[in-house]
């Protein structure tokens, strides 16, 4: 018989919970600071999932949830001794270090706390970015990282030698691009803004696109003023106290339109796009930021920091017709693949190419960087150092580099609050900069290249520490594995969400310079212009026209496929743990399908939280917070089932699960994706559904059951049982609503499955005098105070009345309040009551929309006694206005 594992039992909710929030906050020796990855899961949430995953349910089970909740701390980890003891518990139930597999394996973080807890590990990922990522957290530093007689990782220390060696080289190489006062170094700061000609057709100069005048507002203050001279547009930097003018936070850009600062007329975002896409637009060095120590003086670049760049221009056609040995060009003119214009936001403005990101200087920086890099192998070798660690140590440099474009490219921008620059991943998209900052890198400080060596030189230290030796790590395809069938004693993985994160398009960014400066010595790897796009398990939002394209039929097909894959490659009483983190319900029901096809069934479920848990509105979100582990094992045997048999059993479940969960204050998004692990535990376990008719039930009807499901454990928690047995449906989808997500506006995805499983049609709610308003592809419910236009009919539902009760209680009209009361019958209606005070209670304090009910509810027993008095009238008779 299989023994279930302790994640299918338990976990130590509120410790992984508390220390996942942390981990976002740590940063020394963190692997995500090694180089940018998207949507990277903590790294207490994947230590937890491993050790659970591992050890077997047993008597000791108490001791072993507390071991992983003393685990959990990012803070000191190579020294608690918690993670060792769990380690020593997991080889109990192993005769061998079990074998874990994570193919999504992206940055790292699941396949590194495997290895912590002395897992034999294999790390695959299909994306060559990805795969250099883990070597070096997996690989490199568990293989080179020794220690010295100095008590130094010899790793670190050779990486930091040869990180000097290549900035005195590169900087020697571009000193004349960046010059320097007398005795002082280059300035650290340079501000840019992109220019195109005046939209006034009367007006022949180029103006500067300026997002915004600040430029400092923190523990100084700068700004620019802009004024009109015979030539176009004077810009003059200040420093000191601000001016009382609210204007300074804004430019001559606004959603992509740019407004002429001289004649006030505007060019539509259409007409910008075009104009850079037909021309192209040009650059204006406008301020910089020179540091002194802790001082910062913000003033207009001098005629020779404004000449500097025009240097680099007239060396770029020499860079332009060169190569490396191996053919590579020394500039990235790869083109942008244009099937990325939803994450790459520069695209419709016509930056077409992978060099159009970077000024001229910057190219000439990283071009030069590159071939120190590459020079600096050749050096390792010549001086004996073995050839595996020479390629370590240079792609340690090479992710220098791509730690410094990050934070110097024509996209990234300044942060005027900290000071700081801005890198151009600031999520998962590179959005639109009219204004940016470009920075010196050979100083000190965020941005820089010594900064992102010591970075890196941290995680190698950390790394170095998780696991006696390497992990496997494979560049492959998770639809066709090179594994034996059952090789593996748990599969974690968190796998690719739909169409949320498009990271082929995403690393492009990084591909491109890696292949200039590594690419040659990972030729197997490099040989295509972009990371590999046609295999990738996701749905891409490009149009179906583009070369590229994948459908979400595709997409459906692909992800079956790979967990088809991990079902064949678990071990018959192994385990898949699975993170899964979407709001759109689509995605799950696309997970769902997959899950049945690869014959994996969902054991159990658990919500992770990576944000704070709060009350107040700003922490509740329609976007996630927490991610969802799904416990999955193979099962061939899943029988069929009814309609009503499975509709018990949800209710069932969902409800003893969401007890559960109940302490970790889950809201929103979160609340509802919570319960969706508990439904999959029920729909899982059924090959297929079928009702009393034998048509068989779609997976979005069963979705939707779960959905109403937890809107009515939700409402059950919140109001008297007899008002939810009398409650219209229209009523309670407005409290669950409210209840939910507060006064947030929710996706039209999520408002039409929330709508739904109340058999609400959203349309109707949304017509005039309705209680929800739709704004672009957002729904808001609407509060007394917004619903001026509500009338009540004779089958008005009771979320009319009460918003009708307390516009008139609010306006002091107590009389017409107590008729719509006797004509509705709701004064003496404990419902009515109930979900008043129900809706006062949920919203936060301040919230006209709270005072109203608080203060009707207030005057219940009065008007309740004096409701039953009045005489019986019907809406017509009332002479309601508003």
């Amino acid at each position: 018989m299989t023994r279930r594992k302790l994640i299918e039992a338990a976990l130590p909710l509120a410790a992984i919970n508390h220390a996942s929030v942390t981990d976002k906050r740590t940063h020394d020796g963190h692997i995500s600071t090694l180089h940018t990855w998207w949507a990277r899961r903590p790294l207490p949430m994947a230590r937890a999932m491993a050790a659970a995953a591992l050890i077997e349910e047993g008597a000791d089970a108490s001791e072993v949830l507390s071991k992983i909740g003393d685990a959990m701390p990012p803070k000191r980890l190579l020294y608690n001794d918690a993670v060792g003891w769990l380690k020593k518990r997991i080889r109990q139930d192993h005769l061998q270090p079990p074998k874990v597999l994570d193919c999504f394996a992206g940055g790292g973080a699941i396949p590194l706390e495997a290895m912590r807890l002395g897992c034999d590990t294999t790390a695959m990922d299909l994306n060559p970015v990805a795969h250099l990522v883990e070597l070096a957290s997996l690989d490199y530093p568990q293989r080179f990282g020794d220690t010295d007689l100095d008590g130094r990782n010899t790793l670190v220390v050779d990486v930091e030698r040869w990180a000097g060696w290549v900035a005195y080289k590169t900087e020697k190489a571009v000193a004349h691009l960046y010059p320097a006062a007398e005795s002082r170094p280059p300035v650290p700061y340079y501000f840019w803004v992109r220019t195109m000609p005046s939209p006034d057709p009367g007006r022949e100069v180029e103006i500067p696109i300026l997002s915004s005048r600040l430029l400092a507002e923190g523990r100084r203050h700068a700004w620019v003023t802009t004024s009109v001279t015979p030539d176009g547009v004077d810009i003059e930097v200040h420093q000191g106290e601000l001016p009382d003018d609210p204007t300074l936070k804004d430019g001559f850009e606004s959603a992509g339109s740019v407004t002429c600062p001289i004649s006030a007329v505007t060019a539509p975002q259409r007409d910008v796009k075009a104009h850079g896409t037909a021309h192209g637009f040009g650059y204006r060095l406008y301020a910089v930021c020179d540091v002194d120590g802790r001082e910062r003086t913000y003033r207009a670049p001098t005629p020779v920091e404004s000449e500097a760049p025009v240097l680099a221009a007239d060396e770029l056609p020499a860079l332009v017709d060169d190569e490396f040995d191996d053919g590579t060009a020394r500039l990235p003119d790869e083109q942008v693949d244009e099937i990325g214009y939803n994450n790459l936001q520069f695209l419709p403005y016509g930056y077409r190419t992978w060099r159009s990101l970077f000024t001229d200087r910057q190219l000439v920086l990283y071009a030069t960087l590159s071939a120190n890099i590459r020079a600096a192998h050749e050096s390792m070798l010549a001086e004996g150092m073995a050839a595996d660690r020479a390629r370590a140590v240079a792609t340690y440099l090479a992710f220098a580099l791509d730690k410094v474009a990050d934070r110097n490219s024509a996209f990234s921008s300044w942060q005027t609050g900290g000071e700081k620059i801005r890198a151009t991943f600031t999520g998962q998209t590179v959005q639109m900069r009219w204004d940016f900052c470009e920075n010196y890198p050979f100083r000190t400080g965020s941005g820089s290249w010594n900064d992102a060596v010591t970075a890196i030189g941290k995680v190698i230290e950390h790394c170095s520490q998780t696991g006696e030796t390497p992990a496997r790590v494979l560049r492959g395809d998770a639809r066709a594995m090179p594994f034996a069938d059952g090789e593996f004693d748990a599969v974690l993985i968190d796998p690719p969400y739909y169409f949320s994160v498009m990271y082929s398009d995403l690393s492009d960014f990084f591909y491109v310079w890696l292949k200039r400066s590594v690419g040659h010595l990972y030729p197997e790897h490099f040989a295509t212009p972009w990371t590999p796009k046609a295999q990738e398990v996701v749905q891409n939002r490009c149009r179906p026209s583009m070369g590229g394209y994948i459908s979400e039929e595709e997409f459906d097909r692909r992800l079956a496929d790979a967990l088809s894959e991990v079902a064949r490659v678990v071990k018959p009483d192994g385990v898949v743990a699975l993170v899964f983190a979407h709001t759109a319900v689509k995605a799950w029901e696309k997970l769902l399908r997959a899950l049945r096809i690869a014959g994996l069934s969902v054991t159990t479920s658990w919500p992770i939280r990576s944000e704070m848990a709060g009350r107040p509105v700003a922490h509740v979100k329609a976007t996630l917070a927490s991610s969802v582990v799904l416990v999955c094992r193979p099962n061939n045997e899943a029988g069929d089932a009814f309609y009503d048999e499975v509709e018990a059993e949800l209710n069932r479940v969902v409800g003893q699960r969401l007890n559960e969960f109940e302490d970790l204050g889950l809201r929103g998004a979160d609340y509802f994706v919570s319960a969706i692990g508990p439904a999959f535990e029920v729909f899982a376990s059924h090959r297929s559904v079928t009702r009393l008719d034998g048509t068989e039930v779609s997976i979005g009807d069963l979705m939707e059951l779960a959905r109403k499901a937890v809107a009515r454990h939700a409402m059950g928690r919140l109001l008297a049982a007899d008002t939810l047995g009398v409650l219209d449906d229209r009523s309670l989808l407005y409290v669950t609503w409210r209840w939910a997500y507060l006064t947030v506006p929710v996706p039209a995805d999520e408002a039409i499955k929330l709508s739904r499983a109340f058999s609400v049609s959203l349309d109707d709610v949304t017509m005039p005098g309705g209680m929800v308003s739709r704004k672009g592809k957002n729904f808001s419910l609407l509060g007394p105070h917004e619903r001026p236009d509500v009338r009540l009919r004779p089958d008005s539902p009771l979320i009319d009345v009460l918003h009708v009760a307390s516009q008139l209680w609010d306006a002091g009209r107590a009389n017409e309040v107590i008729e719509v009361l006797a004509a509705s019958g709701c004064g003496t209606m404990p419902g009515f009551w109930d979900v008043a005070r129900a809706l006062a209670e949920v919203l936060p304090e301040g919230q006209r929309e709270r005072t109203m009910y608080q203060a009707l509810a207030t005057s219940q027993q009065r008007l309740a006694e004096a409701a039953a008095k009045q005489p019986a009238t019907s809406y017509e008779e009332l002479q309601l206005s508003f």
